[in-house]
């Protein structure tokens, strides 16, 4: 298990991010599944990796559709799409980032559904502290504070576990983890 404290922790999050862009285009290909509440950083992390992946979006489908995370008739649409988009991307044989919360078991396990056998499979899971999230929000006020706190309580419920990782069959799983209001640990540990 590699753990890197918070003063490295910018240039750990690009050393994870290039150990990734190297292993893409490879055969065979790569699914990064993002895990995490919104404002988490899993965006973020998906633009880092950069354009050789295709990144399927539920917040961007969303965007896309004019739907916000409070509308909850739409989810099912949004999903349906997302599901779409990955079905494809999988079957042309794309490098693929799913960036969406995953929260429950069974999306994780849906996550993973459809013609990926001949994918390496990797897992970021991002687990910050609720206290981070509100501030992140405060700055984008892309959904709400109190909807922050609902996904970040979903989070801490569902959090995914190292068992349930390597059950699914990750090749690889990172955990971002807030330790304090300062410190960021990158662990790997399959």
């Amino acid at each position: 298990m590699q753990e890197i404290s918070s003063s490295k922790q910018e240039s750990s999050a690009q050393s994870i991010s290039e150990l990734i862009r190297l292993q893409a285009s490879g055969n065979p290909p790569l699914l990064v599944v993002l895990s995490g509440p919104s404002h988490a950083g899993k965006s973020t992390f998906a633009r880092r990796l950069g354009e050789n992946f295709t990144t399927i979006s539920s917040d961007e489908i969303r965007r896309q559709l004019n739907v916000s995370f409070e509308d909850r008739k739409h989810e099912a649409r949004v999903w349906k799409l997302f599901e779409s988009m990955k079905y494809k991307a999988l079957k042309e044989g794309r490098d693929i980032i799913l960036d969406a919360c995953h929260m429950s078991p069974q999306a994780r396990w849906h996550a993973l559904q459809g013609p990926n056998s001949c994918y390496r499979k990797i897992c970021i899971v991002f687990d910050l502290a609720l206290q981070t999230l509100r501030q992140r929000c405060l700055k984008t006020r892309r959904v709400s504070l109190c909807e922050v706190g609902r996904m970040w309580m979903d989070f801490q419920q569902n959090r995914p576990f190292k068992d349930e990782l390597k059950r699914l069959d990750f090749d690889k799983v990172y955990f971002v983890r807030q330790c304090d209001e300062y410190e960021t640990v990158f662990s790997d540990l399959i």
